[in-house]
């Protein structure tokens, strides 16, 4: 029986006696199915109770309709369930969706990746599967998933920072996911942190992802390379400014050019202030970062880390502890399994 979910929060159940720190202990071999649904592939596994991926397929995302991407979606989760007869039981279908999702209704409201506007996605695969289904946005179950079987184990106050493009977050806070009144919560990239910053995607300017995620990198590269003599980056990109991207200025700061150890600076410092807002408004004792930015890691890490310990109230400072994500690319597919395991679990 699917107990229903508390409007706005999601409670993360504490582990079992028998998995310490591992999620749910449970008697006999059970598996949830979790979908990672991005603009670019789908992925899909079985995972168990302890955060085990027993089996997993991946395909490329249709570039067509949304019909396309669902019959995509239902085609990868049937070969899955068929690969596991064998395994055991499939107690249900989690669903990581970039995007405004109505997790209560089961609807992707509006996804800024996929041809998806108020699709009614749970009930689809429901109808599809006879299963039970859940979705939530993928930044949630991102940190769901640190939470159940990564970094954020030990932690009951948690923001789950995933470091792309953009920048998506989860927020648990006293053990709870918390999605907020219309379920809209944790959209962190988009808290404004320098007034007079670069216009956002969203329409405003200077947001967080904006200021200090990989279009942060690539945006100041691309103005700043063609005024700097012998730029490594420039050169990374066969002399076009309009060919840079984040990867290039990632191997130039490894190589120590110049322009791009500065670019790291720079961008650090306003992760930096991103972060330390996060903690003195959530009091988090952890803050995880993930993403293909955080695998900079010192690079701009460490002048992040000098602005939280110079701007960070103390009280909030001396619990809160930044780290890296443990689960990397399979934090959403074992998020979105884990909240299958959450809401069918006594």
């Amino acid at each position: 029986m699917v107990v229903p979910p508390t409007p706005g929060v999601l409670r993360v159940k504490r582990p079992g006696s028998g998995v310490q720190g591992r999620g749910i202990t449970m008697t006999g071999r059970k598996v949830a199915i979790g979908v990672d649904v991005g603009g670019t592939k789908i992925a899909v596994a079985a995972v168990d109770a302890e955060g085990r991926m027993v089996a997993s397929s991946k395909a490329a995302t249709p570039a067509g309709t949304s019909e396309d991407v669902v019959t995509a979606i239902k085609g990868l989760i049937a070969k899955l369930i068929e690969s596991t007869a064998d395994i055991g039981e499939v107690m249900g279908i989690g669903l990581a969706v970039a995007g405004t999702i109505d997790w209560e209704q089961g609807v992707v409201v509006q996804s800024p990746n996929l041809p998806f506007a108020n699709l009614r996605l749970k009930s689809i695969v429901e109808s599809n599967f006879g299963l039970s289904a859940f979705m939530d946005n993928d930044g949630n179950l991102a940190t769901l998933g640190e939470k159940y079987y990564g970094a954020g184990r030990d932690a009951d106050n948690i923001v789950g920072l995933t470091l792309g493009t953009g920048i998506g977050a989860g927020i648990i806070i006293d053990g709870c996911l918390y999605r907020g009144a219309t379920g809209s919560a944790a959209e962190i990239g988009h808290m404004v942190i320098e007034a007079t910053g670069p216009r956002c995607s969203c329409g405003s300017y200077g947001c967080f992802e904006e200021m200090a995620a990989g279009r942060a990198l690539v945006r100041i590269a691309k103005e700043r390379a063609g005024h700097t003599k012998d730029s490594l980056i420039l050169k990374l990109a066969g002399g076009s400014i309009q060919a840079i991207t984040g990867p290039m200025v990632t191997e130039a700061a490894q190589k120590n050019d110049p322009l791009a150890l500065d670019i790291f600076n720079e961008v650090g410092f306003w992760l930096g202030i991103g972060i330390n807002n996060v903690i003195n408004i959530f009091n988090p004792e952890l803050v995880i970062l993930g993403g293909g930015m955080a695998e900079a890691g010192d690079l701009v890490l460490a002048p992040a880390r000098k602005v939280i310990a110079e701007r960070t109230l103390h009280p909030n400072q001396d619990v809160a502890e930044v780290v890296l994500a443990d689960l990397g690319n399979q934090a959403g597919l074992l998020g979105a399994a884990a909240l299958v395991f959450n809401q069918l679990t006594p």
